[in-house]
């Protein structure tokens, strides 16, 4: 121990206000810790494995670098015997052999992999022992430290060795930094540094023509370390006297551990220091020359902690936490669904930073494909809360499906641009009609006439004209029967239909009990129509059908002839099919052939027609000159209430 008695500085008002600051547990996304552990091994320790226990278990790190850990049993000890007790399972680590000791790098996978174990020459006694920290989930070196462990030559009488061994170690720091695995690194252990005048603490810490393995120390400590003014950063001896074998003693009064950063570790953005969570581990600076539990107290961590600390080793441990780099979490893929052309029609989507509590700032932008849209501007979002909900829109003025790439740009090293995949569809509105080959929102259904009894049922088919994919469906949401003495009715009540390509049959009866003899009864019914319920929907034309039907005293008969459809003959057919009927008084028909969806393919008789018998061929030729494909059609004849349908297959 050097020699050293309290000075005032400056910074001494200021370490004691740090100190305050750092009596509070900080939430970390990473803490990582060196620990001199005094000449373990496996034999020697077992009896400060219990408070090597109470330790790790409040301290709580993720990775630990340990100096004098004296052989691979040694650190198997450590690994079984208390850190796996501690928690169990959830430790492993890598023992080398370092010169005249050896060290181990201990972690846990749940939280980082360590790749790339090695030692580095230092031209003194123990190399440093390096490994490369991946924290899980980060994929890209922006995300991940080089972690140096150093044990450099103790005593007043060897700065000249720790000045060579930090040359040389800073040599290959600014060689590593560019030419082997990124810019972050963590220098920490046992220094034996006695203070800022050291050689070796300037080489590793000066401003060289190449800096980048320049280390950095948060603390600004000129002098000698040695003095009360400085008591909350010491690290030995937590012992005042009557320690253990091989501990040096003398109480808490120098700062020998310590964890030197890179610069790319306090620029303040991505992976970086935490500076409320550097700190001496257990040191409340109320023991300068003492005992660690001194006086039965320790304001830093609990009794039992101070009093582990000063039985395990003549070091106390010094720790620091780390927020890891910002993370964007969006969804890979986030469908806007179906709208109607002309509509406004925008869904939330949420992005957020799922990067460990306290991770980085996530600050990002974003850009819309083509047929979308999204907020314009400058977005962050701190970790551990719900993120932001930005609207996409989608882009309606014309109909079609619509896909492309949002791009979420941003500071996480590992996307920095983020792909999210946009789909949607804009729809043409629905178009109702009585008829399937043309648009006809208005016609008449006559029943025919017949006495007071006998009326049979007609019927009214609607449907959407000239629906497809990017179409929306109808909604037929309600049919109102208005006049005709309340004798018109749809058998069953009305149910709401929703159409696609396949038009709704609709049921019309006329109820003539007690009906006026020799009257005629009119009445409308009316079909009212929309859009299906997607953004843009909205209301329709009216389908109107004008209803008739005619009571007569007695059964009809005009000239002896009665209402009869004869079906389609030759059936199958090859070429030419004729279809006959009858008609007992004049009265509106409607012939026409439809396929299986329900689709009118031939009109071929329609309007009114005198009594009597008709003839209608059919050569299977459409409106546009083409001809029908073989297979099979239905034959829909509809006069007087009559409604018949037969079968049609016509062949190749």
């Amino acid at each position: 121990m050097a020699p050293g008695s309290p000075r005032s500085f400056p910074v001494a008002l200021a370490l004691a206000a740090l100190f305050l600051a750092l009596a509070a547990a900080p939430a970390f996304a990473l803490k990582v810790t060196t620990w001199n552990l005094l000449a373990y091994d496996q034999t020697t320790c077992v009896g400060r494995q219990p408070h090597f226990r109470t330790v790790m278990a409040a301290m709580n790190p993720d990775v630990v670098i340990a100096q004098e850990l004296n052989s691979a049993a040694g650190k198997d000890s450590f690994l079984v015997n208390v850190l796996n007790v501690v928690q169990p399972g959830e430790w492993t680590g890598t023992w080398l052999a370092l010169g005249t000791e050896g060290g181990a790098i201990f972690w846990k996978p749940a939280k980082v992999n360590v790749q790339n174990i090695t030692s580095v020459a230092t031209g003194g006694p123990r190399p440093a022992l390096v490994g490369l920290v991946k924290p899980v989930g980060y994929l890209k070196n922006p995300g991940w430290f080089r972690l140096y462990s150093i044990h450099f030559k103790a005593g007043t009488a060897d700065t000249a060795t720790r000045h060579m061994e930090c040359s040389n170690l800073r040599t290959t720091l600014n060689n590593q930094v560019t030419t082997v695995v990124g810019t972050n690194f963590l220098l920490g252990g046992d220094t034996n540094f006695y203070g800022d005048w050291e050689s070796g603490y300037q080489r590793l810490t000066e401003s060289q023509a190449d800096n980048d393995g320049r280390c950095l120390d948060l603390y600004s400590m000129p002098g000698t370390w040695n003095q009360f003014a400085y008591r909350t950063v010491h690290t030995q001896c937590p012992c005042l006297s009557g320690c253990g074998p091989n501990f040096s003693g003398g109480g808490m009064d120098d700062r020998f551990d310590m964890i030197l950063q890179s610069t790319s570790l306090r620029d303040g953005a991505g992976l970086d220091l935490i500076p409320t969570g550097y700190k001496a581990f257990g040191n409340d600076g109320q023991h300068y020359n003492d005992n660690i539990d001194g006086g039965g107290f320790n304001t830093a961590v609990p009794l039992s902690v101070a009093t582990a600390l000063r039985n395990a080793a003549d070091h106390i441990p010094v720790v620091l936490e780390l927020q890891l780099p910002a993370k964007t979490s969006a969804p890979h893929a986030f469908a806007l669904g179906d709208a109607i052309v002309g509509a406004t029609h925008a869904l939330p989507l949420t992005v957020a930073n799922s990067g460990p509590t306290p991770a980085d700032t996530l600050r990002y932008t974003l850009t819309a494909p083509a047929g979308f849209g999204a907020p314009a501007g400058n977005f962050k979002a701190a970790s551990g809360v719900a993120g932001n909900a930005h609207s996409i829109s989608l882009v309606t003025s014309t109909t079609g499906v619509k896909a492309g790439t949002l791009t979420v740009n941003s500071n996480d090293p590992d996307t920095l641009a983020k792909s999210v995949a946009l789909s949607g569809r804009v729809l043409a509105h629905a178009a109702p009609s009585l008829d399937s080959a043309a648009v006809l929102t208005a016609q008449s259904l006559d029943l025919g006439q017949y006495p007071a009894v006998g009326f049979p049922d007609g019927e009214v088919r609607v449907h959407n004209k000239g629906w497809g994919a990017l179409q929306a469906r109808l909604s037929v949401a309600s049919a109102n029967i208005t006049g005709g003495a309340g004798r018109f009715s749809i058998p069953g009540g009305f149910t709401p239909a929703l159409l696609s390509g396949t038009g709704q049959t609709w049921p019309v009866r006329f109820d003539a009990v007690g009906a006026t003899a020799e009257s005629t009864y009119t009445a409308t019914l009316t079909f009212g129509t929309a859009d299906e319920a997607l953004p843009g929907a909205t209301a329709l034309s009216n389908l109107t059908v004008s209803l008739q039907a005619r009571v007569s005293a007695a059964g009809v008969e005009v000239g002896g002839g009665a209402l009869r459809f004869m079906p389609p003959r030759p059936n199958p057919a090859r070429g030419v099919t004729e279809m006959a009927f009858e008609l007992p008084t004049e009265l509106a028909v409607d012939l026409a052939v439809y396929d299986l969806g329900g689709r009118r393919l031939a009109t071929l008789a329609s309007g009114r027609m005198s009594a009597g018998q008709h003839s209608v061929r059919w050569d299977a030729g459409l409106a546009d000159g083409r001809k029908t494909a073989a297979g099979l059609y239905f034959v829909r004849f509809t006069a007087g209430g009559l409604t018949k349908v037969s079968r049609l297959v016509l062949l190749p």
